[in-house]
């Protein structure tokens, strides 16, 4: 998978720019705050329909701007031009046709009704200093990283999620409603309402079924992957352990009919507790990914540097998920990540370079290509220095001019 041209309107800093990029390493340097990120946070946003850096499409529509659009021509696995466009128009009290913000998926030209419809088109995995927060941050940021991989590589994960989604809202609204005028009493409930709680109970255990079945299953895998990364990037010091955590009782040899019943069966066991929260306690929504090092916690016992390696360990695991599951090497962006790692982080990183089209950004871009340079004789890749042709891209103010450095 390559991309070929980067078109940004209205997006961030840039007003109107378009970007003819190469294969092999695609060099973005300048200051600091001069627009290098947003590039990248763009091509991101065409593989995931979201932002690295924000849940928000209206933070990223460039100042006085009402609208954004980012538009990808790239190469697909077979071979084939292809071409994504999204657009986002925030609503307006002004204007009684937009009461509402708009966001437009199209690929090759056509509509897509959907944002599922869009996961899988295609493939990019982003290595960030934000990644740090897959640590430091809580349960949330976790999911968020597992459910992007999954869905790149499942887009009926997505399609499945969204309508857990949509359920557990449902669901929750009813929980509350019911907290105010029963006082939270189960047992004060009619027939009727009961009979409505038992729709969103069965509807939202056959999505969390089919959720965590296919999250142990990815789950399995990236604790095999970032574990072997890290036994690497540690020199066999270090042992990453990912647990995956989710509604007690579930077992990972239990099949998606055995979660289904259990999860069913919990609903209605906390349903005392569910109402006087006025929210659904337990599901996939509170899952989360437990990680340790040689047996302790990562977040409070674990260094820095510890940390930042099991980080990169995840990235490597998500990295080898999407080369094994769609046969391709996805678009590597590497944001600034260069003056984050050290010489050891810095080459397992590198390795994986291989065949793929690469993004990095930068402040000093004779250094970082030295560094490239250095890390991939130093790992055997010399004979890929000829496919690996770098490009250089100077980024100043949000305007991006091609040169050779």
């Amino acid at each position: 998978m390559r991309v070929r041209q980067i078109e940004l309107k209205q997006f961030r800093n840039y007003g109107q720019q378009s970007i003819t990029v190469e294969p092999g390493i695609n060099v973005f340097y300048g200051d600091n705050a001069q627009g290098k990120t947003n590039i990248l946070e763009a091509v991101y946003l065409c593989a995931c329909a979201r932002s690295h850096r924000t849940a928000r499409d209206a933070e990223m529509i460039r100042h006085q701007a009402d609208r954004y659009a980012v538009r990808l021509e790239f190469i697909s696995q077979n071979g084939t031009e292809e071409e994504l466009l999204l657009e986002f128009q925030e609503s307006s009290t002004h204007d009684p046709n937009r009461g509402h913000s708009i966001r437009t998926v199209r690929h090759n030209g056509i509509r897509l009704e959907k944002i599922s419809e869009m996961m899988g088109l295609f493939h990019a995995v982003i290595f960030a200093p934000e990644d740090l927060m897959l640590v430091k941050e809580g349960p949330a940021t976790r999911r968020r990283y597992l459910d992007l991989l999954i869905s790149q590589v499942r887009p009926s994960y997505f399609l499945n999620l969204q309508q857990y989604s949509r359920y557990l809202q449902q669901r929750n609204k009813l929980l509350k409603d019911l907290r105010i005028a029963h006082s939270g009493r189960a047992g004060e409930l009619n027939e009727e309402t009961r009979l409505h709680l038992e729709v969103w109970n069965q509807a939202l255990a056959a999505q969390a079924a089919g959720l965590i079945e296919q999250r142990q299953q990815y789950c399995r895998r990236i604790a095999d992957l970032a574990g072997q990364a890290q036994e690497k990037i540690s020199a066999g010091k270090e042992k990453l352990y990912v647990k995956y955590r989710t509604v007690s009782g579930i077992k990972p040899e239990m099949t998606r009919a055995q979660i289904e019943a259990l999860y069913y069966q919990k609903l209605n066991t906390l349903l005392q507790e569910d109402l006087e929260k006025g929210t659904t306690s337990q599901g996939p929504h509170r899952d989360d990914l437990e990680l340790s090092l040689d047996g302790d916690g990562l977040k409070p016992f674990a260094s820095q540097g510890q940390q930042r390696s099991a980080v990169l360990s995840l990235k490597l695991a998500e990295l080898a998920i999407l080369r094994q599951d769609t046969g391709e090497a996805p678009v590597l962006l590497l944001d600034d990540v260069m003056s984050e790692l050290d010489e050891g982080r810095r080459a397992s990183l590198l390795e994986n370079i291989q065949d793929a089209q690469v993004f990095v950004t930068c402040t000093d871009a004779q250094q970082v290509v030295r560094e490239i340079r250095h890390e991939l004789k130093e790992t055997e890749h010399t004979s890929q220095l000829a496919g690996n042709r770098f490009t250089y891209y100077r980024v100043s103010q949000g305007t991006v001019f091609r040169d050779g450095v």
